[in-house]
């Protein structure tokens, strides 16, 4: 019988629930999986998983292993090649393209509603009997082996970084939080910083100092040149990651409560050191690009005003909840500060 999307799942359930024990070699695996397979704790299970590609959470994985170690009716193995997503059990079989609760992308939650699954399942005696046997001759290969924790610290970074490089299925527009939805900002290398003052003016001297010195070494394109643009942060704490990896929204609110979006930008790895001059100690400046985009979005002035409208009403819960960078300075995930901002008052 042919399966379409909105079948699929039901089917699953179905069969879970009737078949005495289950076969499962599915490549990838999603939030929530290890209930939606395995509900019945006294069910045998055997489960063949694809750890390396990023495409499965290892969170899930962790769970089934620890359900494996005391149920010795559950057991687990990966398999680097494995692609396939076929669930077998004594009566029935499910040969299809759906991962369990998601995809080799890394989707995960609602994101799975974007992709049109669809399977075979049937109860025909040789149709299923050969899925046995493929299952017990991957079981027992050379390509399946057990599942240890370098493994699985191993898939939490690849995970990671497919979750972060997955597309951006929000609602198409510049960027706007109303175009999103807490699911598909998870996951991703984007931050909103908040602070409440600009730099001050020895920080200011230090990065005209090196601006002037960038425009003598490189010529006038290096100072005002489209692109060489840098925003100065004073004295951020040495925990705010001042690479190119994340992207990060600027939010100011100053000692009157105003609050303003300043734009995006992303870390340069530029540290410009100077002495204050009141107490002589140590200051920094971290240099950064702003950009014109943030996750591949516009973000222009128009934007920011939008934004700054936008998130206004739920700042003061904003702020609250961020990371304490230092008094005057915090960091929270985009999904983080969109879970507030949806949050009835």
């Amino acid at each position: 019988m042919f399966i379409g999307p909105d079948q699929y799942q039901d089917c699953i359930r179905s069969m879970v629930a009737s078949e005495d024990w289950l076969d499962v070699a599915v490549a990838f695996w999603g939030r929530g999986a290890e209930e939606l397979i395995h509900p019945k704790r006294n069910k045998p299970l055997r489960i063949v998983c694809n750890l390396r590609s990023g495409g499965t959470n290892p969170a899930v994985i962790k769970k089934l292993i620890a359900r494996a170690k005391k149920l010795k009716h559950v057991q687990i193995l990966q398999c680097d090649r494995l692609h396939a997503k076929v669930i077998v059990g004594p009566s029935q079989a499910i040969i299809g393209s759906a991962n369990i609760s998601a995809n080799g992308l890394g989707f995960e939650g609602s994101e799975v509603a974007h992709w049109l699954e669809a399977a075979i399942h049937t109860s025909e005696t040789s149709e299923v009997g050969s899925a046995k046997k493929w299952f017990e001759q991957l079981w027992s290969s050379r390509d399946t082996r057990e599942i240890t924790n370098q493994d699985l610290i191993d898939a939490a970074e690849a995970y990671k970084r497919k979750r972060n490089g997955r597309p951006d299925y929000g609602i198409k527009g510049p960027f706007s939080f109303e175009n999103y939805s807490i699911p598909d900002l998870e996951g991703r290398d984007a931050f909103a910083l908040l602070y409440t003052s600009r730099p001050g003016p020895e920080a200011d001297a230090r990065k005209e100092q090196h601006d002037k010195q960038e425009t003598l070494e490189h010529g006038d394109g290096a100072g005002g040149g489209e692109g060489a643009e840098r925003w100065a942060f004073e004295t951020w704490p040495d925990l705010l990651d001042t690479t190119d990896k994340n992207e990060y929204l600027c939010i100011i609110w100053d000692d009157r409560k105003r609050l303003r979006v300043d734009g995006a930008c992303r870390m340069t790895d530029t540290k410009l050191k100077f002495i204050y001059k009141e107490d002589g100690s140590d200051g920094w400046v971290d240099l950064a690009k702003p950009t014109a985009t943030l996750l591949g979005r516009r973000l222009t002035t128009g934007d920011c005003r939008r934004l700054t409208t936008e998130i206004r009403p739920k700042f003061e819960a904003i702020w609250n909840a961020s990371e304490m960078l230092d008094e005057d300075a915090r960091r929270i995930h985009l999904s983080d500060l969109l879970a507030i901002i949806q949050t009835e008052c």
